[in-house]
């Protein structure tokens, strides 16, 4: 047992943000909204937590991200919670660093993996149960440096309207085929099947894969990487909705409109005027 598993609870706080580890208290919470973007991590366990447009499910090594003022609700949390809060002002800080020129970042609710948080978030957390016998200032020193480098990792990684593209995931060689075949062809009818094939491998076989090292399922995947490419058509060109729509792979403008209501619970008009001189 580690020195964080001995302890019910940690937290961490600074001028930029603040870090809650615990393992206790896991239960049912109010619906809760504020000005920081939360990271929420399913590093020794996972969760579920509900927004007005859906349910999350976080998985062992998955996140998501809340936005500030977005209304969510931890319904149900197993083996420890992990929760980050940024203030918007890092996140600004950035985005410019990174040369993102963007609005106020917004994120999709939605729940995957990336190597790159992970990472960050593993490394973090056994820090702070190597140290948690030593003075506390060596971890808020090393939590306060930390901050600055997950704002840029979620800017970088973190699926939402400032990116282009989907943000690379994948690491095993022959699902990386498979996406780069997808990328090459989004707008293309895919199926399970056909993507299988590229991957050789049997369609159960190959969506167990694609989940366990995405987080997410292939067709889920393609319509995120589909949403996520029309996003400069809504915000920088006058096409509309329903062209964006047929031009980026959406079988009909409602399936569209379905999806980013659900990851960003506006439809995309509203985005479109919302994001429209950024």
């Amino acid at each position: 047992m580690d020195h964080i598993e001995r302890l019910s609870a940690m937290i961490y706080q600074d001028e930029n943000g603040l870090l809650l580890l615990r393992s206790d208290k896991l239960g049912e919470r109010d619906w809760r909204s504020d000005h920081t973007y939360k990271l929420i991590f399913g590093s020794k366990g996972g969760g579920t937590y509900q927004t007005r447009q859906q349910d999350l499910t976080i998985g062992q090594q998955q996140f998501v991200i809340f936005n500030p003022l977005q209304e969510h609700r931890q319904l149900h949390m197993w083996g420890e919670k992990f929760l980050i809060e940024l203030e918007q002002k890092l996140l600004k800080e950035a985005a410019s660093e990174l040369s993102v020129s963007s609005g106020e970042l917004e994120f999709a609710a939605v729940s995957y993996y990336h190597p790159q948080i992970d990472r960050w978030a593993c490394f973090v957390r056994e820090f702070i149960g190597w140290n948690s016998e030593k003075p506390d200032e060596v971890n808020q020193l090393l939590v306060e440096n930390s901050f600055t480098q997950l704002a840029i990792l979620m800017v970088q990684y973190g699926l939402g309207k400032h990116q282009e593209t989907m943000p690379e995931v994948v690491q095993d060689e022959v699902l990386k085929l498979v996406t780069d075949a997808i990328k090459q062809s989004y707008e293309q009818d895919w199926t399970l099947r056909g993507m299988a094939e590229i991957a050789r491998l049997n369609k159960y076989q190959f969506a167990h894969l694609f989940k366990e090292r995405t987080g997410i399922s292939p067709y889920s995947w393609l319509q995120l990487y589909r949403l996520i490419r029309s996003q400069p058509d809504l915000i920088h060109t006058d096409k509309t909705v329903l062209q964006i729509a047929m031009t980026h792979g959406f079988k009909n403008v409602s399936a569209y409109i379905r999806l980013f209501k659900k990851v960003y619970g506006t439809a995309p008009s509203e985005s479109r005027t919302t994001n429209r001189f950024y």
